[in-house]
């Protein structure tokens, strides 16, 4: 098809810039090689050019500097070699898209200058022929149309006249679309962008950052920013994109390891992680709360996970329920910190600290040291003094426990190594003690000591770690105690934890208060050195969980992500902001709403919005495709042949179909069947990835993604009867890109009954 002259015009100037950028990739390459072979010759010639002489203390001093040289200057190539791998693939990037939009603006009295905007600056000597989409210009092309605007240089703002914005599709090296547009950004690209299929990881966004979305990734005065966002509406990729534009905005004082962002679960981590990498820079620190929990608790207990807590209450085991909602109040959370200070007057548990099935060190004895100390000093800082005064202790048991009996028997089986090391420790302490009589006595001393502290290392270990604290007994004896502190904490409160805790285990609602109490009697871990933490999914955060989050970090800014119509967990019953405003304080809080889907097609998004009670706040993307399906069966063996049927003719147009179910229990019943006639993976746990084709997976676990295709494994009144799982079944719903199939086996669920008839096709 020819093209107009300005078409022509434009791919002329997009293979200038690109062959500039092959010329340069090809000297990168060629120094790349030469440090390399660099790198690899000090390796293999790193002890030929070092000079060892261990004789004298003089020439130790002397090897250890050369030795040290001799690492930094392969250290130093190795970072060279580095930093010109991270341009290669930048500038690969960049070859096969450069940019993705010009603007041309000039300000008063000067002539208009066009601007191409990409995912990188790329600079010809002095002249930018590519800018940064964050950079300070490039916000022109999100907020503005042409005409008069303005944009905060370094320098103050600046103002002028925006004269044409254009948008292109560049696919290796080739304009496959281009557009002038005056709408902030054009929906042609958003059709084309949007109409692909998905992906097993999450895309960059920056070609089509909306002005809203653009408000959100360069805000960089709030200390709290709270996106509610509906479903599809870009909110994850925002907060990806902010990382990046905080990182090149504060590129001289921030890195990427002062970032964390918590996340659903393993599976979504996996599906965020190539966002980053493909803007150029490092992934921030990513982890789960899960996580973050069984590393502070340590493996001596197992973490239950929202998940498992989560295919409890689709099963229908809520007896727990209530203690559970007390648990995750902030008034709970509360109680912990007047339970702590109490303790500062007397009451801590200890454990006796054993040695060969004796106690060597009794609790009542620890409880002495403890509470000798005045009451100006903290519980954490009483800690660590006791520590050291039982670490002294140990020493001094220790040498009292090198003349018995068990000792000399555990001589007599050590090895020649030990002996010969007790030979050359016996010869050194004669030459500096002069001694003329026999080295015995030194060796048996050596050899006692040896045995005694590898004996006693593990309670070292213990004693540093506070494991002489009965964190367990404290924390059931807080429970105990909880209903003088919390009003309406009636019953039994320590029942299910204690059970559990026979078991190994600790509930999920009991693990921020145990935690809590923790870090209040030994100190909390966290890192002085995050700057910005980022939580996704923020409807399915508790009260404490936030409360305890804010206490780890309270020197980071927040961003914070959701949807409280996909809140699947349930809430507290008080408003959520309202909460978030209680524990962080109002002072520079932000609320963005981000209301249109971009996600699924304009038909996917009117069927989903309806499944709600106050749906009428989401707007759609007018991205048209085929209605949604509810497909009614007769009995589990018809439901199975629909949907097995539907994967068939789905996956001829699709790169993934997830079939969604409920629960873990609902996918598993399914699988056993579906199996046999589908190709396909059942992802039940926190899979490391995202596999293309057909997935069956339960509907916690697609919280976050997107799929081609969404067939809903049983939409009867038998299994969506209760009207709290209307958020649920919206979550589900809006997982789907281009193709949604409800399958009922039985009659439909109540929820849909307020869905109008257009808005689907029934079979």
């Amino acid at each position: 098809m020819p093209h107009d002259e300005e078409w022509i015009q434009e791919q002329k100037r997009v293979d200038y810039t690109v062959g500039k950028m092959k010329k340069e990739k090809e000297e990168l390459l060629s120094k790349v090689r030469a440090v390399r072979g660099e790198a690899q010759e000090i390796r293999n010639t790193f002890w030929e050019d070092v000079t060892v002489n261990l004789d004298e203390p003089d020439d130790v001093v002397e090897t250890s500097a050369s030795v040290r040289q001799q690492a930094e200057l392969l250290a130093e190539r190795e970072r060279s070699y580095g930093h010109m791998e991270k341009n290669v693939k930048q500038l690969d990037r960049l070859i096969y898209s450069p940019y993705f939009a010009r603007v041309d603006f000039h300000e008063e009295g000067e002539t208009s200058e066009p601007i191409y905007i990409g995912t990188a600056s790329y600079r010809d000597e002095d002249e930018y022929l590519v800018y940064d989409w964050r950079a300070p210009i490039s916000s022109i092309y999100y907020d503005g149309v042409p005409g008069p605007v303005s944009y905060q240089a370094p320098d103050g703002r600046r103002e002028g006249v925006m004269d044409l914005k254009r948008q292109f599709l560049i696919r290796r090296g080739k304009i496959e679309a281009m557009f002038d547009t005056g709408l902030s950004i054009g929906d042609e690209m958003l059709q084309e962008i949007l109409g692909h299929h998905a992906s097993t990881h999450m895309k960059s966004i920056v070609a089509t950052i909306q002005k809203e979305q653009n408000r959100i990734i360069r805000d960089v005065s709030s200390n709290l920013l709270f996106v509610q966002g509906a479903a599809g509406s870009g909110k994850t990729s925002v907060a990806l994109q902010r990382i990046a534009y905080l990182l090149y905005r504060y590129r001289d004082s921030l890195h990427s390891e002062q970032i964390v962002l918590f996340s659903p679960n393993q599976l979504f981590n996996h599906y965020v992680s190539k966002v980053l990498p493909e803007l150029g820079e490092n992934n921030m620190q990513q982890t789960t709360f899960l996580e973050y929990a069984q590393a502070r608790v340590g493996k001596a207990l197992k973490v239950e996970s929202l998940l498992d807590q989560m295919e409890e209450s689709l099963e229908g085991k809520t007896e727990h329920k209530e203690t559970a909602q007390i648990k995750g109040s902030l008034e709970f959370f509360r109680a912990v910190e007047d339970y702590a200070k109490k303790l500062l007057e007397g009451g801590i548990i200890f454990r006796d600290i054993r040695f060969k099935g004796e106690t060597i060190i009794s609790k009542e004895d620890i409880a002495a040291m403890f509470y000798a100390y005045d009451e100006s000093y903290s519980l954490p800082n009483r800690f660590q003094l006791v520590s050291k005064q039982l670490l002294k202790e140990l020493e001094r048991i220790s040498k009292e426990e090198r003349k018995k009996p068990w000792v000399e028997e555990e001589i007599e089986l050590l090895g020649q190594e030990a002996f010969l090391a007790a030979h050359k420790y016996a010869e050194r302490k004669m030459r500096q003690n002069r001694d003329d009589f026999s080295g015995t006595a030194y060796e048996k001393e050596f050899l006692a000591r040896k045995i005694v502290n590898r004996r006693f290392s593990s309670i070292r270990k213990h004693i540093k770690q506070f494991r002489y604290f009965h964190i367990r007994a404290q924390y059931l004896d807080f429970l105990k105690k909880a209903p003088e502190f919390v009003r309406g904490a009636e019953g039994p409160l320590d029942a299910k934890t204690r059970a559990a805790f026979q078991e190994g285990w600790l509930p999920f609602e009991d693990t921020v208060p145990y935690m809590y109490l923790l870090d209040l009697a030994t100190g909390k871990m966290m890192s002085s050195s995050i700057k910005y933490v980022f939580i996704d999914e923020i409807q399915d955060y508790s009260p404490v969980q936030l409360a305890y989050l804010r206490y780890l970090f309270p020197y980071s800014k927040f961003t914070m992500l959701g949807d409280l119509n996909q809140s699947i967990f349930g809430t507290s019953g008080r408003p959520q902001m309202e909460l978030i405003k209680d524990i962080f304080g109002e002072e520079k809080a932000q609320v963005v709403y981000l209301t249109k889907s971009y996600r699924s097609t304009a038909a996917i998004t009117r069927f989903t919005k309806e499944i709600l009670q106050d749906g009428e706040k989401i707007e759609w993307f007018d991205r048209e495709g085929a209605l949604p399906v509810v497909a009614v069966a007769g009995s589990q063996e018809e439901a199975i042949a629909k949907i097995t049927a539907y994967v068939k003719k789905l996956s001829a147009e699709s790169n993934t179909v997830a079939i969604i179910g409920k629960s873990r229990k609902q996918c598993e019943e399914a699988y056993e069947k579906l199996r046999e006639e589908l190709d396909l993976t059942f992802i039940e746990k926190e899979y490391s990835g995202l596999p293309e084709g057909t997935i069956l997976i339960p509907s916690y676990l697609a919280k976050g993604l997107e799929f081609d295709s969404v067939i809903v494994l049983d939409v009867s009144a038998a299994t969506y009867h209760d009207e709290a799982e209307r958020n649920l079944l919206y979550t589900v719903g809006t997982r789907a890109m281009h193709n949604l199939v409800l399958v009922s086996n039985g009659p439909v669920t109540p929820l849909l009954d307020k869905v109008p008839e257009d808005l689907y096709v029934e079979e």
